[in-house]
């Protein structure tokens, strides 16, 4: 019979996050729910929006340098 109280097989919403928890703890880092949710891909829109947003804002100080050219 399967232990469902195990974080290993256990299918609890929050036991795969126990589980990402044990694996940070055997890697020496810090577990936190952002972390694991980034990681599982469940801020998969989120992480794009970032990325865009620097991408948006790297394009506007580029495009702000070339201003100041440009009416010289």
């Amino acid at each position: 019979m399967t232990n469902f109280t195990d974080s290993k097989n256990a299918t609890h919403h929050w036991y795969p996050f126990l589980k990402y928890q044990e694996e940070c703890e055997a890697s020496g880092k810090e577990a936190s729910v952002n972390d694991w949710m980034r990681a599982s891909g469940q801020l998969q829109n989120r992480i794009d929006f970032e990325e865009a947003k620097k991408a948006a804002e790297a394009e506007a100080l580029k495009a702000k340098a070339e201003a100041p050219k440009k009416e010289a």
